[in-house]
């Protein structure tokens, strides 16, 4: 019976964990969407960049530190009991294959260096969503078990699309006029044989400089925003 309320209140600190944990993604997503730049100089806009990250960078270490307390939480109510040990193993596989956790392991890194005379604006002459969808699809084909772009993660819910002069992943910009960096982890020797292939590159020549190289030691971020449902629903049979 003790043994039952200690796992129960357990259970309760880790659904106010969760429930601060989300808070703070919450916030941490607003204040992506706030800038307000109306009748403000460069100075001015620069400084409140900068602020913004600060603080950015301070809430995703507020939110790193739940999360260490939520699997502090959930290796003790585990305990000894096989079951249950079962049961956080099977939570931890979870988290990595939907990308919540860190990650490292052998695999290859891809840098896409635009060529300096395509500088411009014309996102005809840039490397475009197309391209990244393009390669994420190929290197999961090879067996990737994990992808970056940027040092964004890529997950199931990652969205790729031109907006303007820049390619929006995960709501998170970047310049397709700036080098771009993909890594993935798997069978480093597979997914080098998969990108070795002439016709993977065929739509990048004329607009970068394309290497990649195996390595044995990458490490790859998580997926820093909220899992969210709110029309898919889980079959009860």
């Amino acid at each position: 019976m003790r043994k039952v309320k200690s796992q129960v209140s357990v259970a309760v600190v880790c659904s106010i964990l969760g429930f601060m944990l989300a808070y703070q993604f919450k916030i941490l997503m607003k204040q992506d969407k706030t800038f307000n730049f109306t009748n403000k100089n460069n100075t001015d806009v620069t400084v409140e960049i900068e602020q913004y990250k600060k603080q950015k960078q301070q809430l995703e270490e507020k939110v790193n530190d739940l999360q260490d307390q939520i699997k502090k939480y959930e290796s003790a109510a585990a305990g000894k009991s096989d079951a249950t040990k079962d049961l956080l193993k099977e939570l931890e596989n979870t988290r990595t294959l939907m990308g919540l956790t860190d990650v490292n392991g052998q695999g290859i890194t891809i840098y896409l260096t635009p060529d300096s005379k395509i500088f411009g604006t014309d996102t005809g002459d840039n490397i475009t969503d197309k391209h990244l969808v393009y390669l994420v699809n190929e290197l999961r084909f090879a067996g990737a078990e994990a992808i970056s772009i940027n040092d964004i993660r890529v997950v199931s819910k990652t969205g790729i699309r031109n907006a303007g002069n820049y390619i929006l992943i995960n709501d998170e910009r970047i310049s397709p006029s700036n080098r771009i960096v993909i890594k993935a982890i798997g069978d480093k020797n597979l997914l080098y044989s998969a990108m070795s292939f002439p016709e993977v590159f065929t739509d990048f020549k004329g607009l970068c400089d394309v290497k990649f190289e195996k390595s044995d030691d990458i490490s790859i971020k998580k997926y820093n925003k909220t899992y969210k449902f709110e029309y898919a629903k889980p079959v009860n049979k």
